[in-house]
């Protein structure tokens, strides 16, 4: 069988989607959440930040929910109105309400286990806070749960992004 090889023009980058696992804990009342996350052809997962390489644009990323709670979480449902959804994002600090991170978010797409969004990543380098959020029993102060990390775009990309 033949091996393809893949060319790239002068200037083109190649986009690595992104596979996001977080993991959901349960420790008394509250939910803990953890994330690793790999971009296609890496060896190992990294944990913290998603890091956006410089000039990859509309970068798919996935995140695959692992609930070790008992509380049966999911993703919240992918909302057209967005303000209850399962991803809100802004490039200013953990998002209280629904934002698409200035149009670098778009494509948002749910089922219980697995989200769906494209990364832009376009203009500059900018961090985009975001709030995964889940539906699932309630506890505490939930549900929604919500867990906020941060990717950090390299910027500069040239795909189309909606926003």
């Amino acid at each position: 069988m033949a091996e393809e090889t893949l060319t790239l023009e002068p200037g083109e980058v190649m986009v690595r989607p992104i596979q996001v696992d977080v993991y959901a804990y349960r420790e008394g009342d509250d939910i803990l959440f953890a994330q690793a996350w790999r971009a296609e052809g890496d060896s190992g997962s990294r944990k913290g930040h998603i890091v956006i390489a410089k000039g990859e644009a509309d970068v798919p990323i996935k995140f695959h929910l692992h609930d070790r709670t008992s509380l049966n979480l999911a993703f919240l449902p992918a909302d057209e109105g967005k303000q209850e959804g399962p991803f809100w994002c802004n490039t200013l600090d953990c998002p209280t309400s629904w934002g698409d991170g200035d149009g670098q978010i778009s494509g948002v797409d749910s089922s219980k286990k697995l989200l769906k969004v494209v990364d832009a990543n376009t203009g500059e380098p900018r961090t985009l806070h975001y709030a995964l959020r889940f539906t699932g029993d309630a506890i505490g102060s939930g549900p929604p749960y919500e867990f906020d990390p941060e990717i950090r775009n390299g910027g500069a990309g040239v795909g189309g992004g909606s926003g």
